[in-house]
């Protein structure tokens, strides 16, 4: 989207959001009348009255219409630090708002697409533009050219941090094939040359491992890759639940308590932790994770639903 196209959707949806007409009486006050200046497109006399504004107003509908008013004229004259600025003060004002969540969608979206046009039209032979062509693949699903471009920018750069562990997720990505295990093992082990610190590199082979039934292998994984990064959810439950599975509950529990803690929406880390309570005779903590368990895995289920319904047009 260039900065054409989306003045013009702003321009077009302005008036939805901000509820009021364009051609609305200026009011009195400077946040007023800079707002009002900016929704039509004066932006030069507006943005100084709502910067100036923007922090001494109560009103929240005026501070929503400022917001918005002032994004819109840093946007059109490309001040992208000013457009950033406001759209951070907009999320944190008004978080949760869909307006402002639309809004936020294009504006990122524009942002992404500035940068890129810009850093092709500085460095067109860069590897980071072999990169952000292997990345448009990868969003459109386009896995083998995006493993084909990530393989280029490897030619050029081999020690590109996170472009092996990217083929490697690519791989597990097409359709299996009898070498797709040790295909997509040989990428994470590449990787972890490159960038030994990458943990995600070391859950994913630590999941080819437990896959596997290699389990001695797969905890040794999971453990190097939650030392690495100890918010990494998915990599405490794999360890918690190959502890587990090596008949090693009293070191799975907390592992799996810090899997739960992590991510309390999986229920299948919550079933995880009630087995090793239950192994250790502690009947009201497994109950409570059962419990858990079964009430997460309906709401995943209720949400595929709707999800469903909404896909198909049916009414809710």
């Amino acid at each position: 989207m260039n900065r054409k196209t989306f003045s013009t959707v702003f321009v077009a949806v302005l008036p939805i959001l901000l509820g009021r007409p364009l051609n609305a009486q200026t009011e009195s006050s400077p946040g007023e009348r800079g707002t009002e200046l900016a929704e039509h497109g004066r932006c030069q006399e507006g943005m100084p009255l709502i910067q100036q504004a923007l922090g001494q107003t109560q009103d929240s509908a005026l501070k929503k219409r400022m917001g918005v008013a002032g994004l819109r004229c840093a946007m059109m004259f490309d001040r992208q630090g000013d457009a950033t600025s406001l759209l951070a003060w907009l999320e944190e004002q008004f978080p949760h708002d869909p307006d402002i969540l639309f809004l936020a969608a294009h504006v990122y979206w524009d942002l992404f697409q500035r940068s890129q046009k810009a850093l092709i039209d500085a460095a067109p032979d860069s590897p980071l533009v072999v990169q952000l062509n292997a990345e448009g693949f990868e969003r459109q699903g386009a896995w083998k050219q995006a493993i084909d471009e990530y393989r280029i920018l490897l030619q050029r750069a081999p020690n590109t941090p996170g472009v092996h562990y990217r083929i490697g997720r690519l791989i597990q990505e097409l359709p299996p094939t009898a070498t797709t295990a040790d295909d997509a093992r040989k990428e994470f082990e590449a990787e972890l040359k490159v960038f030994p610190e990458n943990a995600m590199a070391e859950y994913s082979l630590g999941e080819l491992a437990r896959q596997a039934n290699q389990l001695p292998q797969a905890i040794g994984h999971f453990t190097r890759a939650v030392n690495l990064n100890a918010s990494l959810g998915d990599a405490f439950f794999g360890l918690g639940r190959s502890l587990l599975d090596s008949d090693r509950a009293p070191d799975a529990v907390a592992p799996l308590e810090r899997a739960v803690k992590l991510e309390p929406e999986n229920p299948g880390a919550h079933l995880a932790l009630a087995t090793a309570y239950q192994r250790l005779g502690r009947k009201e903590d497994a109950a409570r994770e059962f419990a858990l368990q079964k009430s997460t895995a309906e709401k995943i289920q209720q949400t595929t639903n709707a999800v469903r319904k909404g896909i198909a047009g049916e009414a809710p």
